[in-house]
């Protein structure tokens, strides 16, 4: 992972749990705020490295070392995933961390 500039820049997700990010997730209605971290969390993840949204959340769910590197405490349900990407159009995130 070190040196690998994906997995630098990955290593900043820790932006999403600053209070500025919590609040305009609040702002823009993208609720539970912790949870919707988490979840955007395994969505960038699967971005980075163009992977499928469930085989993200297999990997983030069996490796201990990753779920610690994006500071996720609790396995994620793959369903839960997709019900909270179902609920909001892209415009919606892109809006909320252009204006924050």
């Amino acid at each position: 992972m070190k040196g690998d500039e994906k997995w630098e820049l990955l290593s900043k997700i820790d932006k999403l749990e600053t209070r500025e990010a919590k609040k305009a997730l609040a702002r823009y209605k993208i609720t539970p705020v912790n949870k919707a971290i988490e979840f955007l969390k395994v969505i960038i993840l699967a971005m980075f490295f163009e992977l499928e949204i469930s085989y993200a959340v297999s990997e983030v769910n069996k490796r201990y070392e990753l779920r610690k590197f994006l500071r996720i405490e609790k396995e994620i349900k793959l369903k839960s995933v997709y019900s909270f990407m179902a609920k909001f159009e892209a415009e919606q995130f892109i809006i909320c961390f252009l204006n924050s």
